[in-house]
């Protein structure tokens, strides 16, 4: 049994994997601050795997949490998967990338292999929202980054705790219009966001041709699915575990051989 652990600013989540298929989720809840805690719930009733893949975009704090847990409970070192410039045939397109996220490059291998006979955007909805661009060849073309709705909310209001309040506060498309601060806040930036990615996904078409497949993967985007005319997007929750699993498997088949 093989864990693959993607640990993002927000939350952190696993896949457990047997014979090249997810057979089981789990994920840490936003509000889980003790990261040991997060830890013992997220691993509590696994097995020991045979190996512990990892992704990292937080702080070296969650890293060196992980790595810590991973060792005093299963004796194991746990692999941390970095961005390259090239897996495959999917070249990327960042001068040094180093400063292309681990978790986006995972999401643009997985998302290439899944579609490889056409060129996709990949959209990631987490703690920001970004674009990555890839022809059928596997290039690498371009990406863009949205902030997200919290970090707008928080620049607006400057309001931590009421963020966490509003983030339940779901779209609504109507005409109503707000008669208070907290919905004009809550509609705009969803309005915002809405019309943010419509034109990047726009964008995409006018770049990579009509034919493109637009995947969108993260903890937003079922909010983001949710928002109208958008266009048609192929929902991928597992997007960043599959595209870690195989430049992991891939690493490893090469070292052997």
């Amino acid at each position: 049994m093989i864990l693959t652990v993607d640990i993002g600013n927000s939350r952190i989540k696993l896949a457990q994997w047997q014979a090249g298929i997810i057979v089981a989720r789990k994920v840490s809840s936003p509000a889980d601050i003790n990261l040991a805690t997060t830890l013992d719930a997220l691993f509590s009733g696994l097995d020991k795997p045979s190996r512990m893949l990892a992704v990292c975009v937080a702080d070296e704090k969650k890293r060196q949490a992980l790595v810590a847990w991973v060792a005093r409970h299963w004796q194991l070192s746990v692999e941390f998967m970095k961005t390259e410039k090239q897996y495959k045939n999917i070249i990327n397109a960042y001068d040094d990338p180093g400063q292309h996220g681990a978790d986006r490059w995972a999401a643009v291998v997985a998302a290439h292999e899944l579609f490889s006979a056409a060129p996709v955007c990949v959209v990631s909805a987490g703690t920001a929202i970004t674009f990555d661009f890839v022809s059928e060849k596997g290039e690498h073309l371009v990406g863009y980054i949205l902030p997200s709705y919290v970090t707008m909310h928080r620049a607006l209001l400057g309001d931590t705790a009421n963020v966490i309040a509003d983030l339940s506060m779901q779209f609504i498309d109507n005409e109503k219009i707000p008669d208070n601060t907290s919905d004009a806040v809550n509609h705009g930036l969803h309005k915002l966001l809405q019309a943010g990615v419509r034109e990047l996904c726009s964008s995409a078409k006018q770049i990579l041709g009509e034919s493109v497949k637009i995947i969108i993967t993260g903890g937003f985007a079922e909010t983001i699915l949710n928002y109208p005319d958008m266009p048609k997007m192929h929902h991928q929750p597992d997007l960043v575990m599959q595209g870690l699993y195989s430049i992991m498997m891939q690493s490893q088949d090469q070292t052997e051989s």
